[in-house]
Parts: structure tokens; sequence; C-alpha cells
């Protein structure tokens, strides 16, 4: 009877511990359930965070094709109005001949005036040469952003496998530093962009200047001539 006695408080004792070390143990598994989820919320915001990224990179890269196209354009532009700025000096010695000659005046035909936009002369442009933000963009196409639906935590939780909580963190570290590393690049690369941007707009407002002023000045020199 002592022997049976001792054994109830030993067995209730057991089946505590174990219980308790089931509890343990389920508290253990909600925390690297919630680990995980934590950690998946990261990455799924790191790639949303690259998509966003990208697509202004994208955006960034189409104006600054605009831009340069307008560059080129203005230096056209410009290069057909020292045409027409010759033309019409042309224009004027000949008129101004034709003045002399029946007013009967010796003196020679007035100098044509050059032109006070000095920048104007220059046709330099940003060359159209791929920028490094574009290389990045067209080096990213092979690392796109995987869906975190397909992430092996999900697929081992579907199939009822216990988790290797170990392996599954490190890989969602490894992903959040891969896309770190990606997101630092791209952000270097968009503020080089948008100083390249800052140039070209510079380029572009001065090369109009010029242009405007060209077209002003002939304008009244045509004037000049057909009151004569």
């Amino acid at each position: 009877m002592t022997f049976l006695g001792r054994s109830g408080p030993r067995a209730y004792e057991a089946s505590s511990i174990a219980e308790r070390r089931e509890q343990l143990l389920a508290q253990r598994r909600q925390i690297e359930e919630r680990t995980i989820q934590s950690s998946m919320r990261s990455v799924g915001l790191l790639q949303e965070a690259e998509d966003v990224g990208i697509a202004t990179a994208e955006e960034l890269n189409r104006q600054r094709e605009v831009l340069e196209n307008t560059d080129h354009k203005l230096n056209d532009i410009n290069s057909a109005l020292r045409a027409s700025d010759k033309h019409i000096q042309g224009i004027k010695s000949v008129f101004g001949s034709l003045k002399n000659y029946f007013s009967g005046r010796n003196s020679a035909a007035a100098k044509a005036p050059t032109s006070s936009a000095s920048t104007s002369e220059k046709t330099d442009s940003v060359p159209k040469s791929k920028s490094n933000l574009a290389q990045i963009l067209e080096n990213g196409k092979d690392t796109a952003s995987h869906d975190v639906n397909d992430h092996p935590a999900l697929r081992l939780r579907s199939e009822s496998v216990p988790l290797d909580v170990d392996a599954i963190l490190d890989k969602n570290l490894e992903d959040m530093g891969s896309a770190l590393s990606r997101l630092k690049s791209l952000g270097i690369s968009m503020q080089e962009e948008l100083e390249d941007h800052d140039k070209l707009i510079d380029r572009i407002t001065t090369k109009t200047g010029d242009a405007d002023w060209r077209i002003k000045h002939q304008n009244k020199e045509m004037d000049r001539i057909l009151k004569k």
C-alpha cells in the first residue's frame, strides 16, 4: 500500500511535467511561427519597396530620353538659326550694295553684327549613352522579386511538415540582405540620374534662351531689310 501510495503523486507529477513540456513546446512553436511570419512580412515590404523603386527608376529613364531628345532637337534648331542668320546677313549685304549703287554712295556696306549669344555656338549635349540606372534596371530583370506565396514556409505548412525554423529565417535574412543591397544601388543610381537631369535641364534652358534670342534678332533684321 505504501508503494502504491507513493506512486500516485509521482505519476501525477510526471503527468504535470509532461503537460508543462507540451505547453512550452506549443509556446515555442507559436513564437517561431510569429517570428517567421514577421520576417516574411519584412521580405514582402522590401519587395514592394523595390517594385516602387523600379517603377520610379523606369519613369526617370523615360524622362531622360525625353530630355535628351529635346536637347538634340534644340541643337538642330540653333544650327538652322545660325545658317538663317548668315543668309540674312547676305541679304543685308546685297540690299546695301544696291542702295549704295543707286544712291551713288561709295561707302562700304555696314559690317554684319555678330551674335552676342556666344553660348549658342556650342552644340554640346549629354551623349545618349546607357546610364547607370538603365544598366541596373536591365540587370534587375533577372533578379525579379519572387512571390511571397511561394515561400518554403508556406509550402511546408500546407504539407504538414515540421518547419526548419533556422533554415527559413536564414533564407528570409538572405532575401532581406539582397533586397536592401539592390535598394541601395537603386537609390544611388536614381540620385545620379537626377543630377544628370538637372544638367540636361540647365543645358536645355540655355539653348532655348539662345534660340529665342536668335529668332527675335532675325525678325528685327528682316523688318529693317523690308523697310529699306
